[in-house]
Parts: structure tokens; C-alpha cells; sequence
């Protein structure tokens, strides 16, 4: 579990302290929570242990299995768009009529009679999940303010900022790589072009036992990363094909892999692309430099925008 605590006032996001901590055994599978108890007494210690001090949390997961979706609608009001997005998910993509749907606007469309269509990525988890975390953060006594995904905190974090690591934004796509510890998340973000991601069913977790080893065993991490590298290569690959916009002018690298040393060396020959270690992130000059482990929770500090639907 990864703390990051700060704040987001008029449009700024400012950034105190952050830390990793190991949870115990028999509380979280993936996302899903096993145990309501041990896992808000493991947050009540860890808020201890770390000198948090806010009561109100924003808790962000990564929802590997959530449906997630866009979808295109013509304009309509809200509670005719709610119908409208739970009755597609529901009959079309068999999510369960209890689950927990959230969705924004993500840009425009035109269909084959040249009407305009507003298009929408819209995430479905189930519900139990959503209220079990919620009865665990007033089990450790925090007021639970939001709950989000991970790719829609990370979406928000680079929409915020106009740089990374001092570079300034340009006309090129920008790649971010979370390395995670069971799951690779794989984002391509390019000027004016909805957010494109990927989930890749692998993280630094499966080469932990590799590591621990003797220098010897360390060959056998090669099967691995070719692997790896060549579903990212694919990814790439149909983003191109389904975008038709600009390269990708660099990557950048953030999760727990990312303090495996060398990476993002390796990465940067064999995807034939500069990579580097996630440092900084600007905004109008303005910088913050949080640990790459922790992105995704400081990406959760940024609040949706008013505009922006979520149910």
C-alpha cells in the first residue's frame, strides 16, 4: 500500500510525504478485500507509523478486472445518460445491474450521418468491492472522500502537469510505463487524443524470487523481459495503427519495478526509445518530485472537476 498525502487547491497539487508499506497477509487479494478489520487496523498503524495527519482519504486501486469502456452517445441530460451508459454496459459488455459504474466525457466523434456523438470511457467495478473499502476507511476512522481507478488518477495527473522530468510537453506522444508488483499498466498519451491504455498481466513481482537468487540465475530474467517487451511492442503497435498520430517521443517509468536498477537503460535499448525514471512533474513552472512508487497515489489527490460525471 503506497500514502501520499498533500492537497489540491485552484488547480495546484502540492505534495507533503509519501511511503510504501508491506500489508499483512490475508487481507487484500488484488483489489478485492478479504479481511475489513485487519486491513483498516494495517492503515491505522501505518498512518501512525508514517505521522500522517488528515482525516479524509482519496483511495485509488488498480481494478485490473473492472469492465472499462468507451462508449458514444449523442448529448443528452444527465439522468438520461445514466440510463443510457448502465443499459449498454448491462446488455452489451454483461457487467451485473448492481455494480458501480463511473464514467467522464473524453472527447467527440462524428458518426456516419455526420451527427456529433460525445464519446465516454465508463469503468464498472463491482459493488461489494467499492463498499468493502469504504466500510474499511471508516473502520480505521477516515472520512472516505472519493474512490478512483488508477488509470483515471493517472489521466488526471498528466492532464495537470505540462511537464516530466523538466521536459515540457510537445507535439509528440508521451508513453508511461507502471511497473507494478503484479500488473505492467502501459498509457499513451498524445495532444488532443483521448488517454489509450493497456493492462499487461505482469509485474516485478514475479521476478522477485529471480532477484534474491545468485548472479548466475540472473539469465533466466531474460525469457521474462522478452516477453514483457514484446507485448509493449504490440501495444505501441495498435495504438499507431488505431490513433494515426504523432510518435512517441519518450517513456517514462514509475511503480514499484521501477527501482530495479538498470531498467530504464535496458528499456530504452529495446523498445529503441528514451526511457527514463519518473523524477518531476511541472505545472506553470512549478514542480514536485514524488517517489515513482507512490504515482498512483498522488495522482489520487487531484479531485475530479466539476464537469466531469462520475456515479
Amino acid at each position: 500500500m503506497h500514502i501520499a498525502e498533500g492537497g489540491f487547491h485552484k488547480g495546484q497539487l502540492s505534495l507533503r510525504q509519501s511511503r510504501s508499506f508491506e500489508l499483512p497477509d490475508g487481507c487484500v487479494t488484488e483489489e478485492a478485500v478479504k479481511d475489513e478489520q485487519l486491513l483498516a487496523d494495517a492503515i491505522d498503524s501505518f498512518i501512525r507509523q508514517g505521522k500522517f495527519h488528515t482525516k479524509e482519504a482519496i483511495l485509488t486501486v488498480n481494478a485490473k478486472d473492472a469492465v472499462i469502456r468507451e462508449l458514444d452517445f449523442p448529448k443528452a441530460k444527465p439522468k438520461e445518460l445514466d440510463r443510457m451508459i448502465r443499459n449498454e454496459m448491462v446488455q452489451t459488455f454483461h457487467i451485473m445491474k448492481s455494480d458501480a459504474i463511473q464514467y467522464k466525457e473524453i472527447g467527440k466523434v462524428r458518426n456516419e450521418d455526420g451527427d456529433t456523438l460525445y464519446r465516454y470511457r465508463v469503468a464498472a467495478l463491482d459493488q461489494n468491492i467499492v463498499e468493502a473499502y469504504y466500510s474499511v476507511m471508516e473502520r480505521a476512522k477516515l472520512k472516505a472522500v472519493a474512490m478512483d481507478l488508477n488509470v483515471n488518477a493517472v489521466e488526471k495527473l498528466y492532464f495537470w502537469s505540462d511537464s516530466m522530468n523538466e521536459r515540457p510537453y510537445g507535439d509528440n506522444a508521451v508513453m508511461l510505463l507502471d511497473f507494478g508488483q503484479s500488473t505492467t499498466t502501459v498509457y499513451i498519451f498524445s495532444k488532443e487524443q483521448p488517454m489509450f491504455y493497456r493492462h499487461l498481466n505482469v509485474g516485478s513481482g514475479d521476478i522477485d524470487g529471480v532477484l534474491r537468487s545468485t548472479a548466475q540465475q540472473m539469465t533466466d530474467l531474460q525469457p521474462f523481459f522478452y516477453r514483457l517487451d514484446d507485448e509493449i511492442r504490440k501495444v505501441v503497435t495498435f495504438y499507431h495503427e488505431r490513433a494515426q498520430s504523432a510518435g512517441i517521443g519518450c517513456a517514462y517509468l514509475f511503480g514499484m519495478g521501477s527501482e530495479l536498477s538498470g531498467l530504464a537503460d535496458y528499456w530504452s535499448g529495446s523498445l529503441n526509445l528514451p526511457v527514463e525514471k519518473l523524477r518531476s512533474l511541472g505545472k506553470s513552472g512549478k514542480m514536485i518530485k514524488p517517489n515513482p512508487a507512490h504515482l498512483n497515489a498522488v495522482a489520487a489527490l487531484i479531485r475530479y472537476d466539476k464537469e466531469r460525471r462520475q456515479s
